[in-house]
């Protein structure tokens, strides 16, 4: 059990390291520096998501933190079912994940944002036309609205993740 366990935390650890990472890198600094940077920037864009893919390899790295987390904390819990969950360590466990679960979801609606705008990007020749303008437009609107969210919800996972068994509730 204390292999699984060892297993399931490096797992976890470096899986979200990975994500949150990246996730925080992309909103806070590629992000801006693709918009900053125009055409330079759009050409970069269009290689990190279609040929390097970093959005599929961000994902995987966000499902494999939850999966090991989730099993980490059902390990921990008996099932989900032991007085652990209304402990402090449990309390600030579920916190973290529930913000965790968030940034997942908002993550996977930013990933697949810049996904759309790179093949976007692939299909113009010279010049947007404009009915490809109007979509990297309303693409670019929901991705500034849901980053500060992704982003805010990353940091609060890792502060309840990291913080959790010192916490008192």
């Amino acid at each position: 059990m204390n292999f699984i366990m060892l297993v399931l935390r490096l797992l976890h650890i470096v899986a979200a390291i990975i994500w949150g990472g990246s996730a925080i890198l992309m909103s806070l600094f590629i992000g801006r520096g693709i918009e900053a940077t125009a055409e330079a920037g759009q050409r970069f864009a269009q290689y990190l998501t279609n040929t390097l893919r970093i959005h599929i390899f961000i994902t995987i790295s966000a499902v494999t933190a939850i999966l090991a987390g989730s099993m980490l904390y059902w390990i921990d819990s008996n099932g989900f079912s032991s007085s652990w969950m209304r402990s402090s360590a449990g309390i600030g466990f579920g916190i973290g994940a529930g913000f965790g679960l968030i940034a997942f979801v908002s993550g996977a609606i930013f990933g697949n944002g810049n996904a759309r705008l790179g093949r976007i990007g692939a299909q113009i020749q010279e010049k947007p036309t404009t009915d490809q303008l109007a979509q990297i437009q309303a693409i670019q609107k929901r991705i500034k609205r849901v980053s500060p969210i992704h982003v805010t919800s990353m940091f609060l996972a890792m502060i309840f993740m990291a913080s959790a068994r010192y916490l008192m509730f």
